[in-house]
């Protein structure tokens, strides 16, 4: 039974990430195995309204309105803002605490199992335990009109969970679980346009809704390629979920940081400097930084965005890069969250939470969009 004990505790850290509270007898260990609802059905288009660019095209979008353009693919993500004066997306408080049944037996070679369903002839010791809870993320992604590969729902969790696990270790962004993504992938061009509903926005790559709370995202013919766009979006719709109206240059700079994210097992790293070109700016770097800080939605998506959008991911990875600049993010993060329908003075914030303040800070990015380190940050 040494076996049965390495599963025991296996799923006993699972049940531990999760939350989960095992009901049974004292001395049984278990741990359900996540089940996913598949979404059933999704309307045909996105609600109108004022649509706001979205980012990059290997670069997700904001849950803020926005609308980005891309610079590698060439393509845009979007999001379309939503009505209300709730600023969080608050999915999470919609998901009822359920139960479920886990089924427990013995093998004919002596080794435990448990599962979401029953054993098949042959099983001894069979018994049925109750996890009450839910996941901290619950993923629902279906294709419209093709046909997903397998296991890539369970990599869309994964992805989810590893950017949540960040946002909540590394910048104190907490949240209760069972918060809901609605993923959509969509292969026709005419019917992305038309979830998206909005013209703008029909060349995106991915575009995610803050009325209806789902993101969309074209297939690509490289997986590796929808999966960059899906991350981008995960990361604003967390944004969404859990911070508010984020100013763009940070959503889009923390999108940009989490769609570079690779993910294996528990752990994940992002690597920022891989495939950059490093970028003339001045060595002070506080003029224009003081800029991008200082721009809006439309300022930031006019003429020179792509540029913006790497300056965007830049800061981010600076911030990222260290506890302290990890702490003055949290600040901004923080602030934000108190606040969540206005964005923030990001730039006033850093200033007072960066050591050395913002001159600090733009002297640090500047030599980072100069000469790129080599830090990959796994966590």
């Amino acid at each position: 039974m040494k076996v049965a004990s390495v599963l025991v505790a296996a799923l006993l850290c699972a049940l531990a990430a999760w939350g989960l509270t095992l009901r049974g007898d004292a001395e049984q260990s278990a741990s359900a195995v996540a089940s996913i609802p598949v979404q059933e059905a999704v309307r045909a288009s996105v609600p109108a309204g004022n649509p706001e660019p979205s980012q990059r095209p290997d670069v997700p979008v904001v849950a803020a309105p926005e609308l980005h353009a891309g610079s590698d693919a060439g393509a845009l993500i979007a999001h379309l803002p939503r009505e209300g004066g709730r600023c969080l997306a608050g999915t999470a408080a919609a998901v009822k605490t359920s139960r479920i049944a886990v089924h427990r037996w013995v093998d004919a070679s002596g080794i435990t199992h448990y599962s979401d369903t029953p054993p098949g002839r042959g099983a001894s010791d069979h018994r049925v335990l109750e996890v009450e809870g839910v996941p901290p993320i619950v993923v629902r992604a279906r294709g419209h009109d093709v046909n997903l590969p397998t296991g890539l729902q369970q990599r869309a969790v994964a992805d989810a969970l590893a950017i949540e696990r960040s946002l909540r270790d590394q910048l104190g962004v907490g949240g209760e679980s069972g918060l809901v993504l609605d993923v959509v992938f969509v292969q026709s061009a005419e019917a992305y346009a038309r979830f998206v509903a909005a013209p703008a926005l029909a060349e995106s790559a991915g575009a995610y809704s803050s009325r209806d709370r789902t993101i969309h995202v074209r297939w690509q013919a490289d997986e590796e390629v929808a999966f960059l766009v899906l991350r981008h979006e995960i990361s604003h719709a967390l944004v969404h979920e859990r911070v508010g109206r984020l100013p763009v240059v940070l959503n889009e700079g923390l999108a940009g940081f989490f769609e570079r994210m690779s993910v294996s097992g528990l752990g994940a790293q992002v690597a920022p400097a891989r495939s950059w070109s490093p970028l003339h700016i001045s060595t002070e770097g506080i003029e224009e930084l003081v800029d991008l800080l200082a721009r809006e939605h439309d300022s930031f998506l006019a003429e020179g965005r792509e540029q913006r959008y790497l300056q965007a991911f830049a800061l981010v990875a600076v911030l990222m890069e260290r506890p302290a600049g990890r702490a003055a993010f949290a600040a901004v993060l923080a602030a934000q969250r108190a606040d969540s329908c206005v964005p923030v003075d990001a730039g006033g914030l850093l200033d007072t939470h960066y050591p050395g303040g913002l001159a600090a800070l733009a002297r640090d990015w500047s030599r980072w969009l100069r000469d790129p380190p080599s830090t990959v940050h796994a966590f």
